[in-house]
């Protein structure tokens, strides 16, 4: 019997290469607080968020579904809430066209009010910990404004 070598098609290999970059580069877009979170899920005490993250901003108690909630304060630079800079491109992009039609006479010049710019960004951690077992079981960001303390 002879044996046949299939070769797997080019498309095939590129589209491998490209799902491997992908899954690679979202797992690198996480910051180290989140990958940290994600990974602490079902794990950590409150004594292990502590020595890692430090003191919550507040903390708070609920009898009733016998959890606590902490919530963690932060203000995020655009690079952590943007690290493949996607929206810094989108600001170049924006930049540019507003420049081209101010010399053409058309306006622009003023600026996009929704370009947050390097403004800082406001955001709450929120962490629950159940009470019976010590244990972090979920945890959720937020902007400050959404967080209903």
């Amino acid at each position: 019997m002879t044996q046949t070598c299939r070769t797997v098609p080019l498309s095939a290999r590129v589209l491998g290469s490209m799902a491997l970059f992908l899954i690679l580069s979202l797992t690198a877009c996480s910051s180290g607080r989140e990958a940290y979170l994600n990974g602490a899920l079902k794990e950590a005490t409150p004594e292990d968020v502590v020595e890692r993250l430090g003191e919550p901003w507040k903390k708070k108690t609920s009898a009733l579904r016998s959890e606590s909630t902490w919530i963690y304060r932060y203000a995020l630079t655009q690079d952590e809430l943007d690290p493949m800079g996607v929206d810094k491109l989108g600001r170049s992009v924006f930049k540019a066209t507003e420049g081209v039609t101010a010399m053409m006479g058309l306006g622009g010049g003023s600026g996009n009010p929704l370009d947050p710019g390097a403004r800082p960004h406001c955001y709450h951690y929120i962490l629950t910990f159940d009470d019976t077992t010590k244990i972090l079981k979920r945890w959720l960001r937020e902007a400050c404004a959404e967080t209903d303390l």
